[in-house]
């Protein structure tokens, strides 16, 4: 086999090796028709809401400027979809940064409480609005 070949063939296994390591990390189940919206404004639209698993939760920034949504301690594990809250890897991300008319979304998998903080700025220079909320996941009814 020349070099050319050679490239080629090692181009082809690698490229296959990735795409089976990428769906390694993918969810054994998928997400239901629900989607709920968490609309960020001045304010955010609801700052309790009450999902079962495997229900999509939406972020969506309505502002004019970023802004920053932190989900603590999340992790892969306890996810079934994550939309801007994932790295290529699978790994779940903590910190999600929102650019205008954005949005990035999360499915849980098993009854919990998550507690997230949305961050934006205000009018008055360098300083931000902090904003709580929690995302309680109960058992399917």
């Amino acid at each position: 086999m020349n070099g050319k070949q050679s490239f080629w063939a090692l181009a082809v296994v690698f490229t296959m090796g990735m795409g089976q390591y990428g769906c390694t990390s993918l969810p054994p189940n998928s997400r239901t028709a629900e989607v709920l919206d968490v609309r960020i404004d001045e304010a955010i639209s609801v700052e309790s809401l009450q999902v079962q698993p495997g229900d999509e939760v939406r972020f969506v920034n309505l502002r004019k400027e970023d802004v920053q949504v932190e989900i603590p301690n999340l992790t892969a594990e306890d996810l079934t979809c994550a939309r801007e809250f994932s790295t290529w890897t699978g790994s779940a991300r903590e910190i999600v940064v929102l650019q205008p008319s954005a949005s990035a979304s999360l499915c849980f998998k098993k009854p919990t409480v998550v507690n997230y903080i949305v961050r934006m700025k205000t009018v008055m220079a360098g300083s931000k609005k902090i904003l709580k909320g929690v995302i309680s996941v109960q058992k399917a009814q």
